[in-house]
């Protein structure tokens, strides 16, 4: 199966909406209130986390351990779902979402949903109808994952064309793009082939993205997570590794995937943002979030921005916090002002342009200009007609570097003088300049 990305994937960024952290009303109906602030941003692709009927059971024994660990006290874990076909009504309704795909794709944004094929509610009624949907052990007891939910079992043909209609059915007549899958690569890769086969015979161009790392999965999936690319940057900042240390991470996935594998690039995301001990926005400043979202923009891959950081949010959220059990958390000011605000927004509003215009971020090779500097990292995206430079200090201290000149596209906390880049806290630079060429096939 040919598994070519279509372009409106690899020239966009990908925003992920965890609608409980994306304000405090955590409704369809309150985001799609802000899809044209979005537009108008340049985001593309509106991927929306699991909105389907949730196991609502006040039994700890099903709870997942982050789950109890939030203190929130809510019952509902959006990854542990009873009802595949119904939107829960935490979210609103069927409805909401058409009307939430309907606009997006009026404002020419595409959606993505999430699907969380590997385990089911406990007390999910597709498991009271057909018993033999759950894996079960040698006992016979339903086998449970590491997170309290049961496993769903793919040596059943039935519960194989269960979820393939569940696919065909949010493709067709709900009318999304493509899917996030959660923990793809634990559920059989041949499922998947003949899940994509279905929905392409309707969208010929929808997307997958698999939340694995797994090699092969790129045979049929359009792009795996890149976990060890956003650790790697955390460890960068925290002194855990140098430089080398990330391109080291950066080449583990080169050499893994096949040509043209995408990687996902993020920071943020539903799970960091629950799990890891502080924000990132918070902790190291807003000018570090900048560029880590400029880096994640030029790297090869498709970078995938949090709902809040085109905010500069500094909130602290969680997955299991709600309008209704919000406990210690807060939510996404959707109102909120000021100078970080407005710089962020025009930065994002840049980053998205500068991803769909310039082919060298989309198709371009990219080579590592190694540095003294042990936190400065530099690359070049090489492309038939242009090359496009990154370079960016993680440190509160200062660095330069060299450069043989170019377009400043978007820089911070940066100082270019003769050929020397002088970087502050969190500086970087992204420069353009033409060639390899004679100008006779470019703008030039």
């Amino acid at each position: 199966m040919e598994n070519k990305a279509p372009d409106w994937f690899k020239k966009s960024a990908v925003y992920q909406i965890n609608p409980r952290t994306f304000c405090e009303e955590g409704t369809i109906q309150a985001v799609t209130k802000q899809l044209p602030v979005l537009a108008e941003l340049g985001f593309k692709i509106m991927y929306l986390c699991p909105i389907f009927q949730q196991d609502d059971s006040e039994d700890l024994q099903n709870w997942s351990t982050r789950q109890k660990a939030s203190q929130t006290g809510n019952p509902k874990n959006p990854y542990r779902m009873n009802d595949y076909f119904q939107v829960d009504s935490e979210y609103g309704t069927m409805d909401d979402l058409r009307e939430f795909v309907q606009k997006s794709h009026d404002l020419g944004m595409r959606v993505i949903l999430d699907l969380v094929y590997l385990h089911i509610g406990p007390n999910a009624g597709i498991l009271k109808s057909f018993p033999d949907f759950a894996a079960k052990n040698e006992d016979g007891t339903v086998k449970y994952t590491r997170w309290n939910f049961p496993y769903l079992n793919y040596e059943s043909q039935g519960l194989r064309e269960y979820l393939w209609s569940n696919m065909t059915y949010y493709i067709g007549a709900i009318g999304v793009d493509g899917f996030r899958c959660d923990v793809g690569d634990a559920v059989p890769l041949d499922f998947w082939k003949e899940g994509v086969r279905r929905i392409r015979a309707i969208k010929p161009d929808a997307v997958m993205i698999n939340e694995g790392e797994k090699a092969e999965y790129l045979s049929v999936f359009n792009a795996n997570y890149g976990f060890y690319w956003h650790n790697g940057l955390f460890d960068l900042l925290t002194g855990a590794v140098t430089a080398k240390g990330v391109m080291e991470k950066h080449a583990y996935y080169k050499d893994l995937y096949p040509a043209g594998g995408i990687v996902l690039r993020d920071m943020d995301n539903h799970d960091t943002v629950t799990d890891w001990p502080y924000r990132i926005e918070e902790h190291f400043g807003n000018a570090c979030m900048e560029l880590i979202l400029a880096m994640n923009y030029t790297i090869d891959g498709v970078p995938m921005v949090y709902c809040g950081n085109e905010l500069a949010d500094q909130s602290k959220l969680s997955m299991f916090a709600n309008r209704f059990y919000p406990g210690v958390f807060e939510f996404t000011d959707r109102n909120a002002t000021g100078e970080p605000v407005a710089r962020r927004k025009e930065i994002i509003k840049k980053l998205n342009a500068l991803k769909a215009e310039v082919p060298a971020l989309v198709d371009g090779e990219t080579e590592w200009i190694p540095q003294e500097h042990t936190s400065v990292l530099a690359f070049m995206r090489v492309g038939k007609n242009e090359q496009v430079l990154f370079a960016g200090n993680f440190s509160e201290d200062a660095a330069q570097i060299q450069v043989d000149g170019g377009e400043v596209l978007l820089s911070n906390n940066t100082v270019i003088e003769n050929g020397t880049v002088s970087f502050s806290a969190y500086g970087y630079v992204i420069m353009r300049k033409c060639g390899p060429c004679n100008h006779t096939d470019c703008e030039k």
